[in-house]
């Protein structure tokens, strides 16, 4: 989605932000978004977070009605006023690690405290020591190595199932 314009919050406290993520190293590709609502977990009409956690979610009541989702409470007004959408935790830069579900710091200029896997379909954060661990397990002088790595910002992948990009080609 392109262009400015305003922005707002929703009845459930997801920032629409006309803006974006200044400074960030991301490029918003619609088609590496989850295929399932971050929310219920079940498809169909779906709003896509334009940040690097790849969510999705039912934006409407009605549009998460079938599975009985919460939605983000969006009335169809402001699905079709919105030019940008950056969910809660992309906005405030706080997302929670996928392995110890523990939430930190994702910014990059704030001395981050949780990393996004690097692969182009993962939107997963992760501390520095909980992927390290992960990634060498039994091996602690690997992983302490590793940490000291993402730390500084280098790429990792995680090794969790990563989704298909659209089109039929796996990673």
């Amino acid at each position: 989605m392109e262009g400015g314009g305003g922005g707002g919050e929703s009845p459930n406290g997801v920032v629409i932000d006309p803006v974006g993520l200044r400074g960030e190293d991301y490029d918003f590709d619609a088609e590496l978004n989850d295929v399932v609502c971050a929310l219920c977990g079940d498809g169909g009409d779906l709003l896509c977070c334009e940040g690097p956690c790849l969510r999705s979610f039912h934006a409407t009541r009605a549009s998460g009605h079938p599975s009985g989702c919460r939605s983000l409470g969006f009335t169809e007004a402001q699905v079709e006023a919105m030019q940008n959408f950056i969910c809660h935790s992309c906005r405030n830069r706080q997302h929670r690690c996928a392995s110890c579900g523990i939430r930190g710091s994702s910014g990059v200029g704030n001395h981050p405290q949780v990393f996004r896997c690097n692969h182009e379909t993962c939107g997963r954060f992760y501390h520095a020591s909980c992927i390290s661990a992960e990634l060498h397990p039994g091996d602690p002088a690997e992983a302490g190595r590793c940490r000291v790595r993402v730390a500084a910002g280098r790429p990792f992948w995680c090794r969790r199932p990563h989704r298909p990009r659209m089109g039929g080609i796996f990673y």
